[in-house]
Order: structure tokens, then C-alpha cells, then sequence
């Protein structure tokens, strides 16, 4: 198959989804890859390695796509890329359409086969390429945010590193999924008290048997979360409720009783979704707003910041798809692996993702019925 890897383009997004030692596994398979130039520049992957590892190098995404049956990158299209697209292809990233009107329409009118990093699932419930990029989301969402805790940053001069004889920061994580873990441990490493909040008590149960002492879990059914919040640092929301949801964990009013100068990060950044008063995106440049006094950061390419690292796990979870993808085709990749099929977003000119069909008030089908349709079996 022809394979092909474009550099991204959103804004401060440094991350490649293929290294040059995948490139060269997928040559001595058989397969031909054509790499746009600069594609792993951000992460630390040169041109040269790429072509050393039996790449094609092309100039442009565009030149990149012509060559290409197989598209390969991090973050969804946007608008700027949709004209490289051609009829029927496929293409494997991140793609979060749910609230993407305009991705969705593109994905339907070039009837491409789109596969999601984020909803391929295995038969134990797990998302395997959406964990790599929870863990280091997770863990930076507390290194980033403790910066506006600084004078230099305009925060209250408080660090989030313990002191001996001093009380110790306050950490609030609401979530104890993939995110949620790696940030409570590295708040609790940095000496603070921690609080998690979780709705699934198995899930309560198995981070409680190997959490650092100073983090304390509670079920967010039992226990009143906003005490917690309006005695924090820093709050760090990993939890997942809808866009522009009717309810909220932190709504309007716990912000205003918030201490002034706090922070909040919302890794999972659904806007007014979990927390009311996040209402925009932000970017690694222009990072943060204030609410009442609280900081609030919504970054949505935390794991962008660490480039090299995001890149190096996220490759090493996505190849072994990629390889199904590339040595079966379309439709026998998803009779192989059911997995990369619940990933389907769309194919042949058909939504398969229920919540981009949810939230947009489009019909769709289930990924398995819009295979049969499409190839009888």
C-alpha cells in the first residue's frame, strides 16, 4: 500500500505520528511511504532519517496525498487541509468530529475511509491510542498549570511544591481515568494533597491499591466536590461530560467561591461541558483567561509541548493498526480487527460515529452495518 505522512499544521502542534524506524518496517513489508518534508522536524526527526529508513520525501501535503492510499497523522484536518484529500482514501489520526461540522461534511463528500485514533477499542472496553496521549496530558496538565501559580506568570506567588513546615498544596482531580491518574501522581510527587473524585468504583478500587499515600479518593456520588474545588490550588478536570451540557461539576457558582488566583485545567476541554466557565479553546501562546478571579486553562493539544516523548508513545501504540490497515486494506483490515473498526468514523459517504450523528443531528449507522452494506459478506 502507499503510505503517506503529513506535517501538521495547527497551530503549535510539533508531534508525527510515524518515526523513521516504522518507515522502515513498512518498506521491508512492502509497502511504499511518502513523508512532506519538515514532518518530524518539531519532534527531532530529520528529513535525512526518514529517507535513510527508505521514505520518499515530498515537498508538499498536497504532493504527499497524491501519492498516497493511506493517510497518516496526529490531529483532525482542518479546513486548510481538506482540499488534499482524494476520493476513497483512508485516513488514521485523531479526528474528534463530533463537534466538527465541517470535518464531518468533508469525510462524507470525499467518501473517505476515516478512522479514529480515539475510538478504536478493544473488547475489554480499553482505548489504546487515546491512552498515550491521556498519560502525558495528565501528567503535564499539572506541570503546565502550576506556572500560573508564579509571580512571572501573574499567578499568586504560590508553588505547588511542598515545603517542610509549610501546609501543602491542594490538588483536586476529578477523574481517575488514563488522565486523571498520571496527574494526581505527579501533583502527589510534588508534596501535595490530592483529592480525586471518580464515579466508577472499580475504578476507585484499582487506583486506590497503588496510590501514593498523600492522594485521596473519593466517589464523587458520596462525596460533595465542591468543598474540595473551593479549597484548591489547582483543579484538574480529566472527567468527560458533553459540550454545552445543562449540568456541570463545576458550574458558575463554585468558580466564584473558588480562591482567587487558583487554576483550573480541563484536559478534556468539552466546552461549558464539565466546567461552565470554560467557554474557548487556548493555545500553548496564549495559554489562559480569568473567571472571577480563577485561572482557567483549555489547551487542547497539551501533549504538543512535549513533542518528541508524545510522539515516540503514540507511535508505538498506533503501528501495530497501522500495519493491519496497510498489509489488509479496506474492508479486510476491519474483519481482522474489530477494534480499528469501533474506530470508523466514516465510510463510503456514510457517518458511522454515533456521537458526531448525536451532536449534530445527522443520521448515521453502526461501523459493523455500514461494512456489511458496503461489502456483503
Amino acid at each position: 500500500m502507499n503510505i503517506g505522512v503529513v506535517k501538521e499544521i495547527k497551530p503549535e502542534e510539533y508531534r508525527v505520528a510515524v518515526l523513521p524506524q516504522n518507515v522502515s518496517e513498512l518498506v521491508r513489508a512492502g509497502h511504499a511511504v511518502t513523508v512532506e518534508s519538515g514532518a518530524g522536524a518539531g519532534a527531532g526527526f530529520s528529513n535525512q532519517a526518514y529517507r535513510e529508513a527508505g521514505a520518499r520525501l515530498a515537498p508538499t501535503a498536497a504532493e504527499v496525498s497524491e501519492a498516497s492510499d493511506l493517510l497518516v497523522k496526529v490531529k483532525e484536518p482542518v479546513e486548510e487541509e481538506f482540499e488534499i484529500f482524494r476520493q476513497g482514501q483512508i485516513l488514521f489520526c485523531y479526528l474528534h468530529s463530533e463537534t466538527r461540522p465541517k470535518l464531518v461534511d468533508m469525510l462524507l463528500e470525499r467518501r473517505l475511509t476515516a478512522v479514529a485514533f480515539e475510538n478504536v477499542r478493544e473488547s475489554d472496553g480499553s482505548f489504546p491510542l487515546l491512552r498515550p496521549m491521556s498519560v502525558i496530558a495528565g501528567q503535564q496538565a499539572v506541570l503546565q498549570g502550576m506556572q500560573f501559580l508564579w509571580n512571572h506568570r501573574g499567578g499568586v506567588g504560590k508553588s505547588l511544591v511542598a515545603y517542610p513546615g509549610l501546609e501543602a498544596p491542594v490538588v483536586v482531580v476529578l477523574g481517575a481515568g488514563e488522565a486523571g491518574r498520571p496527574a494526581a501522581r505527579v501533583a502527589a510527587a510534588l508534596g501535595c494533597r490530592v483529592h480525586v473524585f471518580e464515579i466508577n468504583q472499580r475504578a476507585i478500587r484499582a487506583f486506590a491499591e497503588t496510590a501514593p499515600a498523600n492522594v485521596q479518593i473519593h466517589n464523587a456520588h458520596v462525596v460533595d466536590v465542591s468543598p474540595y474545588v473551593a479549597a484548591a490550588d489547582m483543579v484538574v478536570n480529566t472527567a468527560t461530560v458533553p459540550p454545552h451540557s445543562d449540568r456541570h461539576l463545576i458550574d458558575r457558582d463554585l468558580v466564584r467561591r473558588m480562591k482567587k488566583g487558583s487554576v483550573i485545567v480541563d484536559v478534556t476541554a468539552n466546552l461549558r461541558g464539565a466546567v461552565e466557565t470554560v467557554d474557548r479553546y487556548t493555545t500553548h501562546s496564549d495559554p489562559v483567561w480569568e473567571v472571577d478571579g480563577v485561572i482557567h486553562y483549555a489547551v487542547t493539544n497539551i501533549p504538543g509541548t512535549v513533542a518528541r516523548t508524545a510522539s515516540r508513545a503514540l507511535a508505538l501504540e498506533i503501528f501495530p493498526y497501522l500495519r493491519v490497515l496497510a498489509d489488509r486494506g479496506i474492508p479486510e483490515a476491519f474483519r481482522r480487527s474489530p477494534a480499528l473498526l469501533e474506530g470508523v468514523t466514516a465510510v463510503g459517504g456514510i457517518l458511522t460515529w454515533h456521537e458526531a450523528g448525536t451532536f449534530q443531528k445527522r443520521a448515521w449507522m453502526p461501523p459493523h452495518e455500514a461494512l456489511e452494506r458496503l461489502w456483503p459478506a
